[in-house]
């Protein structure tokens, strides 16, 4: 687990590798135990590459495993943040074929079986990683991101400079001397709380390569082609077997993705949230390795109905792991905010994140250095609430209207489900995908101001929606969207930054290609039961791994605060709300004013948004206007 970054410039000087030193400098939280640097001109065009890395050693903590690592014959030079689970498998298959091996770590099999299958190496590898690779042979630079974007990848183009890195920071440092804020991403995340649903960033100019796709730079010209989709899952039906061996393959695939996760040459650990997936590695874990010292670290919040400590204590006692948990307050999270929204590099959801923030950083005080979490399975099993309404569009396409009314009737009784409103919300599954933005409406945030969203052009409609779903597998298909487009990036976004900030490397065994693929072939029917039982088939697959009371539990919590609470004891009230979560004065034409008393009506998470954005402009210097 790294940080990488990088450059290309029509003509290189010594300043070029000024400011890749400076960009590995920014980011030096996410490798604190070596630091490399590469150049290469080409001598038919005088174009200059840098590649940088700062390493966290996991796999080989010997200086073997130093990059940027090129391969013998220097035609391949790698710049690498991640971990390929199944390196193992890799390293054998090129060892048949006659590689050899000086290291005993992921990045060397990496490379050399790029140089053996070049780009196809993508479609075998398990695990999260972003690459940047050089070929002085093609005269080419390939930047590559794992499916599901766990590992980061921001980048900007111009005429006579290209540059990229794990952190949005690292290029604010170093290619973005006038960052100005990307007003389209801003109102999506005001308007609608949405973030990471695109390849733009909270700043003009600056993309990230989107999950599951990779973008090649000809060194000789610059120009940076379109990026191209490498791992897409199909969503037809493919699995023909019965439920029961159904069951049996998502367990026996679930615990290889997990025993691939536990290779490492360092510390591990589990953030245990107390739910069915977070419980379902801790059990999976001690199946594997009976005798292995468990220690698990968890956010709890006695007093809080949403707390998960009972739920923790359980799995921890059933399972003879050693749990380690923090509490947070209020003027807890006034001291960290700075930090915290400097660690995110980009405003982020809810203060849920701050609880993530403060497991890391208990795990790191323990002498961790890797953790294992749930995260992907509410996305890769349907989760949540069950897709109550992607589902019922499933039944009346296939023509199963009996089973779509007892669904609708049954699917109402679990905890915290509304049946009229999830009435309303499959009626709108009908609507046409391209026409479902215009229907979609809310009030404009009293935060925004229309006068100047219209001089700018921006769009304030709903900003979502669906990859071309398919006819009566209308859950799969939202699942997959959800995997790689919409929510789950976010999600891992937070995690990756969250881990980072205390040097963490935090793996995620639901996703796993292999288990993703699988899953999306099933039925729906078992994914989500006729009764409304969300992860149907991981409960069936984890039961005998973990207590039944968390397999059987109908509720869903996670990392939830108290946040109505918290933000008012930091000043977020209507009486001080000018002073305290003012943006810019309407008067200039800026995004946001004042607000008012019934401004507030809007709740606590339309003022975090606000706070959180605009502390964040003033703290990278972002201009908003």
């Amino acid at each position: 687990m790294c940080g990488i970054a990088g450059s290309w410039a029509r003509r290189g000087s010594q300043a070029d590798g000024d400011r890749l030193r400076t960009a590995l400098d920014v980011i030096r939280h996410r490798g604190p135990d070596d630091l490399g640097e590469f150049s290469w001109t080409d001598p038919a065009s005088d174009r200059r590459v840098d590649l940088g890395l700062v390493r966290l050693a996991i796999l080989d903590l010997s200086p073997a495993g130093h990059q940027p690592m090129t391969i013998p014959g220097e035609r391949f030079t790698i710049s690498y943040n991640g971990e390929i689970t199944n390196y193992v498998e890799i390293r054998e298959e090129l060892r048949e074929l006659g590689d050899s091996f000086v290291s005993d770590g992921d990045t060397e099999v990496l490379l050399k079986a790029w140089a053996r299958w070049g780009r196809a190496t993508l479609d075998r590898l398990e695990g999260m990683f972003a690459i940047a690779i050089l070929d002085t042979l093609e005269r080419t630079l390939t930047l590559a991101r794992d499916p599901y974007g766990i590992k980061p990848l921001f980048y900007t183009v111009d005429n006579d400079h290209v540059a990229f890195n794990s952190e949005l920071r690292g290029l604010l440092a170093t290619a973005v001397p006038h960052p100005r804020l990307d007003w389209q991403t801003a109102v999506d995340y005001l308007q609608w709380s949405v973030v990471d649903h695109t390849d733009r960033t909270f700043v003009e100019g600056v993309s990230q390569l989107a999950p599951g796709h990779l973008v090649v730079l000809d060194v000789e010209t610059g120009a940076m082609g379109e990026p191209e989709r490498y791992w897409w899952p199909s969503v037809a039906r493919s699995f023909r077997g019965n439920y029961g061996e159904a069951v049996d393959t998502v367990r026996s695939l679930f615990l290889e993705s997990v025993k691939r996760n536990l290779r490492s040459d360092v510390p591990v650990g589990i953030a245990l949230s107390g739910g069915i997936d977070s419980s379902a590695i801790v059990g999976a874990v001690r199946h594997l390795e009976p005798d292995l010292p468990i220690e698990t670290f968890s956010y709890i919040a006695p007093g809080f109905a949403q707390s998960e400590h009972e739920w923790i204590a359980t799995v921890a006692t059933a399972l003879g792991a050693n749990s380690h948990t923090v509490q947070t307050s209020a003027s807890d999270l006034e001291r960290d905010l700075d930090d915290l929204i400097v660690t995110e590099g980009e405003p982020f959801g809810s203060t849920s994140i701050y609880a993530q923030y403060q497991v890391f950083k208990l795990a790191r005080e323990h002498g961790v250095i890797v953790t294992l979490d749930g995260q992907g399975g509410d996305e890769q099993f349907a989760g949540y609430s069950g897709y109550p309404a992607p589902r019922m569009r499933s039944l009346i396409e296939t023509g199963r209207w009996a089973g779509a009314a007892g669904f609708a009737r049954d699917w109402a009784t679990w905890p915290g489900r509304d049946r009229s409103g999830m009435l309303v919300a499959a009626a709108g599954q009908f609507v046409p995908t391209k026409l479902r933005g215009r229907i979609i409406r809310r009030p404009l945030s009293p935060v925004l101001d229309a006068a100047a969203l219209a001089d700018r052009g921006v769009d304030a409609r709903f900003p979502l929606s669906l990859d071309e779903p398919v006819h009566g597998r209308r859950v799969v298909s939202q699942l997959r969207t959800a995997l790689t487009r919409v929510g789950l990036p976010s999600l891992l976004r937070n995690g990756d930054r969250n881990s980072m900030r205390f040097s963490i490397e935090s793996r995620v065994p639901f996703l796993d290609r292999a288990l993703t693929e699988f899953v999306l072939g099933l039925p729906e029917d078992y994914l989500i039961g006729p009764d409304g039982t969300s992860k149907r088939i991981l409960r069936d697959a984890v039961r005998g791994l973990v207590p039944d009371a968390v397999v059987d539990r109908r509720d869903k919590v996670g990392f939830e605060t108290p946040e109505s609470d918290w933000l008012d004891r930091l000043g977020a009230q209507p009486a001080d709300a000018d002073h305290t979560i003012a943006f810019l004065d309407r008067g200039d034409g800026s995004l946001t004013g004042g607000l008012s008393e019934s401004d507030l009506q809007w709740g606590s998470g339309s003022h975090w948004r606000l706070i959180n954005l605009r502390r964040w402009v003033a703290l990278l210097g972002i201009d908003a206007n």
